[in-house]
């Protein structure tokens, strides 16, 4: 069976209450970190509330599923971890949120992660094409700890890739190639896992 096929969790019916099914085993419902994840959920579901990616699916099933394939195919339990996977968007695309009110709503550590996480305003650039190339080139200086959240991040993005349009998996691919595989070998996540992914959206593309 193929690697992305095994994640089961990815095309099951989630929702809430299986989620912090899995949070439970971990943590008790009154621990504070247990607490935090259910306080990201909750700004992450209403931050993006109405909002579709371009596959049709609601935009907090990305967050979720990123998430969830820290919790239940890289087993993590680092809370930190866990809060910035359901937050990994919300400083990039929400101006009410910051990488200031994330330190003041969480702590310094999920804000660090965030602020590697978003990239910035293009405004600030010549060119998205600039923007994109300092936020990909600022990857060398990141703690290893961002990539378990990026590279899940991206392995959805890549999987879901089938409902966007060519030139978007496109770009994804070859940003993943030149970006992201660098830094799974490196860091040893999810390097077979973003291969097959690839594999499979080259091989959508030539049958379509």
């Amino acid at each position: 069976m193929a690697i992305i096929e095994k994640m089961t969790f990815l095309k099951a019916n989630e929702n809430r209450e299986s989620f912090f099914r899995r949070i439970a085993l971990f943590y008790p419902k009154l621990d504070y970190r247990y607490i935090m994840i259910e306080r990201a959920y909750d700004d992450a579901k209403d931050a993006f509330r109405e909002m579709y990616r371009d596959e049709g699916i609601r935009y907090f099933e990305h967050l979720r599923c990123t998430a969830l394939i820290l919790i239940d195919w890289l087993r993590v339990r680092d809370h930190h971890l866990i809060v910035a996977a359901l937050l990994h968007d919300i400083v990039e695309d929400k101006e009410s949120w910051t990488i200031d009110r994330v330190c003041e709503e969480y702590d310094i550590e999920i804000a660090r992660l965030l602020e590697f996480l978003s990239k910035e305003d293009v405004s600030l650039y010549t060119s998205k094409e600039e923007r994109d190339r300092v936020y990909h080139e600022r990857f060398e200086y990141a703690p290893r700890d961002f990539f378990f959240v990026k590279l899940a991040d991206r392995l959805h993005n890549l999987i879901t890739g089938t409902g966007t349009t060519k030139e978007k998996r496109e770009r994804k691919i070859v940003e993943t190639k030149r970006y992201y595989l660098p830094y799974a070998e490196k860091h040893c996540i999810l390097i077979h896992e973003l291969e097959e992914a690839i594999e499979i959206l080259e091989a959508f593309d030539r049958t379509t």
